[in-house]
């Protein structure tokens, strides 16, 4: 997806925090032609990630990653540990692919008959059926029906951005959890409870990183922020703390 939807997060952020959204390629701004696996591949992201601290001419970076976010922040780490000073990973899927493995039934069990009708009519279009899915990601499927980004034309990324991604990660997962281990600066976990990435995947990422600090939110899916009030300002509670 495209960062517009994390919106809600760095503006909160940035009254206290210098916050720089980056338009992974493929999403937002930073447009790709081709997309396939020469274009679309873990020492992508991270070279554009060292070129962007290099830029800015930071000695060292706190990542707050959501979702595949979190997963691409654990490979930083993993190749640069010393410039990554803080882990903040939100909802993140794990360092393996083991979680895609129950991730799917996690979200298809939470859709209704039209939900899934919506998936099949935009697959069949060969457009984005984020739409269909999006009720998956949430506890509350009345707050995930009312979120302005349900029917946003500038959620999704460009297609085909996540097989690549997605193929890229798995196919490198031994050596980014060795490189892991070089890690030792802190790591926060804020998962909803009710998250379907699922608790396990925060497990198996405590077990590679057993400095990391574990807070779920209960009655809550993947997104904290756009949940109900309770979870939303628990959430941003949290991620202050985590960020002191």
């Amino acid at each position: 997806m495209n960062a517009v939807y994390m919106e809600p997060v760095w503006k909160n952020l940035s009254t206290k925090y210098r916050c720089i959204v980056l338009d992974q390629r493929g999403t937002g701004k930073s447009r790709l032609s081709p997309v396939d696996s020469v274009t679309i591949n873990l020492n992508n992201y991270i070279s554009d990630l060292e070129a962007l601290r290099n830029y800015l001419k930071l000695e060292r970076l706190t990542l707050i990653g959501h979702s595949w976010g979190g997963m691409l922040s654990m490979e930083y780490a993993a190749k640069h540990p010393m410039q990554t000073q803080k882990l903040i990973l939100l909802g993140s899927g794990g360092p393996t692919g083991k979680f895609f493995a129950y991730f799917g039934d996690n979200m298809d069990m939470r859709l209704h008959e039209g939900d899934r009708k919506e998936i099949s009519m935009l697959d069949s279009l060969k457009q984005s059926s984020l739409k269909g899915w999006w009720p998956g990601y949430f506890f509350d499927r009345k707050r995930a029906l009312a979120t302005k980004y349900l029917n946003s034309p500038e959620l999704s990324g460009q297609p085909g951005v996540y097989k690549y991604a997605v193929s890229n990660f798995v196919s490198t997962e031994n050596e980014r959890v060795s490189l892991l281990k070089n890690y030792k600066n802190v790591a926060h976990l804020i998962q909803g409870r009710q998250d379907p990435i699922g608790e396990s995947t925060v497990y198996e990422i405590k077990d590679v990183l057993p400095q990391s600090q574990i807070h779920f939110i209960e009655k809550c899916g993947h997104l904290p922020w756009l949940e109900n009030d309770a979870q939303v300002k628990e959430f941003f509670d949290t991620l202050y703390r985590c960020l002191k």
